[in-house]
């Protein structure tokens, strides 16, 4: 009986460090998929681009972010991207899980459609394109002509990173390369989130 007990805890040990090491290192890329919301019809049509590069992190409490607009006084617009396990309550179990995207655009009111549009599973290491073509949460093409961009990491527990600019909206086209701000200057996983560039194309 001794016997069978200790053969129990042995197989249970081993089947938690298996679930363990795949939940945290995902070699199998189990739940991962393409990072690229388009709403364009076109891309001949007025659009902004972003890309960047993205170095999964191997942690628990880790590799959330999130792309989104505002207006120029600070409204929510939409959200153009986010990870899925945030938006789909992890933030109630994790508050520091892209916190400044979860006060702004407030997941926690959003229909399950809405989340579902926005969001995705966390993708594997690699390069990345998401397109904007300046419509609402609703699906309404907007008329101003200035608008904000946040990109907002969470790199470990409350090690955060955030990009933003200007989206300025006329006839020329242009480029550009915001800096990262660190919630820990010296932090050790700059490397989540690099090589930011946007990009604006008119019609």
């Amino acid at each position: 009986m001794l016997k069978k007990i200790i053969i129990i805890i042995i197989v249970a040990i081993l089947a938690f460090i298996a679930f363990a090491y795949v939940w945290v290192f995902n070699p199998f890329n189990i739940g991962i998929a393409p990072l690229t919301r388009q709403t364009a019809r076109s891309e001949t049509e007025k659009r902004l681009e972003i890309t960047f590069s993205y170095n999964k992190q191997r942690m628990i409490a880790s590799s959330q972010y999130a792309f989104w607009i505002e207006d120029m006084d600070g409204n929510y617009i939409d959200t153009i991207y986010v990870t899925q396990w945030t938006a789909k309550g992890g933030f109630s179990y994790r508050p520091h899980s892209i916190p400044l995207w979860v006060s702004v655009a407030e997941p926690g009111v959003m229909s399950s459609g809405e989340i579902d549009a926005i969001s995705g599973a966390t993708p594997s290491s690699g390069d990345y394109k998401l397109v904007w073509n300046f419509v609402d949460r609703n699906g309404t093409l907007l008329s101003g002509t200035q608008y904000r961009y946040f990109i907002e990491g969470t790199m470990n527990n409350e090690d955060n990173v955030l990009f933003s600019g200007t989206i300025s909206i006329g006839e020329e086209a242009w480029e550009d390369f915001p800096a990262p701000e660190f919630s820990i200057p010296d932090s050790e996983y700059k490397g989540m989130i690099t090589n930011v560039k946007v990009a604006f194309f008119p019609e």
